[in-house]
């Protein structure tokens, strides 16, 4: 068996360890000889490449990993990419167990084919409240359940001297410039500005234009004017990863609504945040409740940002079955960190690499990144306790999920049109209320700007795209339930 496949993460290393520790797994799992060849997509201009390799027969890669593109429509009605239900259910056992019903519905076609297989998708909850213990004790304060009782905290974390320096030098919150940072307070009131929510009549809205927005800006601002949320979250160049770490490897900030990884204590941020803080410690929290009891943490998109495609260059049987051993814990563990003892070691469920970054590279570890990428215990990078945290956001984001209105439309052309203009104007309407260079009535303003930069057009496109595809999911609960649950 010969499987081309396009590879778009890791280092990109030819003929590497992991290459060869693929076909080996492969030979041995599947009985006969196998040889990969990966097609290293370029770091730049990926979208050209795979229309370059789609467009004949005989360039065309067996498997195809992408993103989103709107070639993805052409290539089912031209016919060169397969449906891979007959071949998931004789072969993909792995693979329909791993991903969910809801995440399949997002890789699903209408036609009632499945021609996508989800590539990498994100854990179910990725983020939480992340809150200074070691300042609740030193201050007598008890962790928060309310969205009152947070402010509080952070009232205290602010004003009554927690590292006990003598200095008014720390902030209750900080974050970056996305409003995520502030999601304690918008989700306490069961608003999200960056999504579409759905409302008691069935229809669903902007999530910036809806009233709630207005009491939690008002809000942040009189928190922002006391000085009790760090002023750099409220600038545009503090976007990075790697600006918000060094925030809180700093110790001068008592909260955070961060990553659930911050807790891995090999991960940067962790290893930086002990060096400079000895005696520190941050812990996550349940979500706040708002003044109605409502309480969530962010829900990630169930749908897969990359995807693979079977073109017709090949077998979809052979394919499915190289994917299915790739998707199995153990060979998705080998290929992102190599072997237990000669490349990393676990101590007491902590993973610890065994080579330098270089070295990882030269031996490909990642090459097979977004293939499939097991987000369970197969992560050894996750702490067994970390994984439980995941697990447990699944749960603690379930309010918003049932909120948020997620489309399986990648085509939008209304909100294509009219969002750049739309959100500009919301992040300087709603930043400047933060920071008080704008009064709280400029929120009605940007409701009614709204709708003046294409908000009528976005909403009923919104709200058609919605309504469609919930009576798609519909056709999908059957199809689900007659060619996927007899096979898991």
């Amino acid at each position: 068996m010969d499987i081309s496949i396009t590879l778009n993460g890791g280092p990109k290393t030819p003929n590497s360890w992991s290459e060869k520790t693929l076909e080996e797994q492969l030979t041995d799992k599947l009985g006969r000889q196998v040889t990969v060849d990966p097609i290293f997509l370029p770091a730049s201009e990926v979208d050209t490449k795979i229309n370059l390799l789609m467009s004949a027969k005989n360039t065309r890669p067996n498997i195809l990993w992408t993103g989103d593109t709107k070639e993805y429509s052409k290539w089912v009605q031209a016919g060169i990419i397969q449906d891979l239900t007959p071949s998931l259910q004789k072969y993909g056992k792995e693979i329909i167990d791993y991903y969910s019903k809801d995440t399949l519905f997002y890789h699903w076609d209408s036609s009632g084919k499945l021609y996508q297989i989800p590539g990498d998708v994100a854990e179910a909850g990725t983020m939480t409240t992340i809150i200074r213990k070691d300042w609740l004790d030193k201050l007598g304060l008890q962790v928060p359940k309310t969205l009152d009782e947070f402010v509080q905290v952070l009232r205290a974390f602010t004003n009554d001297d927690p590292d006990g320096n003598g200095k008014k030098d720390t902030y209750g919150l900080s974050g970056d410039y996305y409003f995520r940072s502030l999601a304690p307070f918008f989700y306490a009131y069961g608003v999200d500005p960056d999504a579409f929510i759905k409302q008691d009549d069935g229809s669903i809205k902007y999530g910036a234009t809806m009233p709630q927005v207005k009491t939690v800006l008002q809000q942040i601002a009189q928190l922002y004017g006391e000085g009790v949320i760090d002023p750099r979250m409220a600038s545009a160049a503090n976007i990075t990863n790697e600006k918000v770490d060094e925030i809180y490897a700093s110790g001068k900030v008592g909260a955070f609504y961060r990553w659930v990884a911050y807790f891995n204590p090999s991960g940067n941020a962790a290893i930086n945040f002990k060096q400079n803080n000895p005696g520190g410690e941050y812990m996550a929290i349940d979500p706040v409740a708002g003044p109605d009891g409502f309480k969530s943490d962010i829900p990630s998109a169930p749908r897969g940002w990359c995807y693979l495609v079977v073109t017709d260059a090949g077998s979809a049987d052979e394919a499915v079955q190289v994917l299915n051993v790739i998707a199995s814990p153990e060979v998705n563990s080998l290929l992102r960190f190599g072997k237990e003892g000669e490349h990393y070691t676990m101590d007491n469920g902590v993973y610890n690499r065994k080579v330098t970054p270089d070295e990882a590279n030269k031996l490909g570890l990642d090459n097979f990144s977004w293939v499939i990428t097991r987000k369970d215990a197969s992560n050894l990078s996750n702490t067994p306790e970390v994984t439980k945290l995941f697990e447990y956001k699944e749960k603690t984001s379930q309010p918003m999920r049932d909120k948020i209105a997620v489309f399986k439309a990648t085509n939008r052309p209304q909100w294509d049109k009219y969002s750049t203009d739309i959100q500009k104007a919301r992040d300087e309407t709603f930043w400047g209320i933060i920071t008080g260079k704008l009064g709280i009535d400029a929120f009605d303003k940007f409701v009614d700007q709204y709708q003046k930069l294409g908000g009528k057009a976005v909403d009923e496109e919104a709200n058609a795209l919605y309504s469609a595809q919930e009576e798609e999911y519909a056709k999908y609960d059957e199809w689900y339930e007659e060619n996927i649950i007899p096979y898991k």
